[in-house]
């Protein structure tokens, strides 16, 4: 009888710790999925083509320490991480909100060849779990399908509300130019109306 009363015991607290490590568990996962997560990759792209993760062409592999930044579709929330060795990154505990995913490569270094920004809905209905947001970036050498490089030049580009460029001279000179264009028009059509 005793030995019965043992293994009873025994039998219900394993069970009640089972129970518990399960509940633990489930309840972890649960709010990771309840708040909301995007996750992703950067990936160097070898041909140019925007696509770059799991092409098989050779090189075209994780990139590490890219910046992406995450902004809420009311713009109160923005969150900045960093790609991990194996060119992946995730936000938990999104929340709900229509995201903002873009990715923000050193820009002395690469530039993305991808769709840039990408959006990311996460509410109930459309999945509160978002995965496959990824991007593509390249160095500038591009390698061409017979295996030969061709280096083409890096876009530089004003960043966004930065200064205009101090070099007026030349938008005056197209202006004056397009003017005397116009001007030369109207005149010309005068003269054959009239003449």
């Amino acid at each position: 009888m005793k030995q019965m009363k043992r293994t009873g015991l025994s039998i219900l607290l394993l069970s009640a710790i089972l129970l518990l490590v399960v509940g633990t568990v489930q309840a972890q996962q649960g709010e990771q999925g309840d708040t909301g997560y995007i996750t992703g990759a950067v990936y160097k792209d070898i041909n140019g083509d925007g696509v770059c993760i799991d092409t098989g062409v050779n090189g075209e592999d994780p990139v590490q320490g890219v910046t992406i930044e995450f902004v809420s579709s009311d713009e109160q929330t923005v969150v900045t991480l960093t790609t991990a060795d194996n060119g992946t990154y995730g936000l938990a505990d999104a929340g709900e909100s229509y995201w903002r995913v873009t990715a923000k490569p050193d820009a002395t270094k690469y530039f993305v060849t991808s769709e840039n920004p990408l959006y990311a809905p996460v509410f109930p209905d459309q999945g509160l779990v978002q995965t496959g947001y990824n991007f593509c970036i390249s160095d500038g050498t591009i390698v061409g399908p017979d295996g030969t490089n061709a280096v083409i030049i890096l876009p530089i580009l004003p960043e966004s509300g930065a200064a205009a460029s101090t070099n007026h001279l030349w938008v005056w000179l197209t202006a004056v130019f397009g003017l005397g264009l116009i001007g030369t028009g109207i005149v010309l059509e005068i003269k054959r109306r009239t003449g």
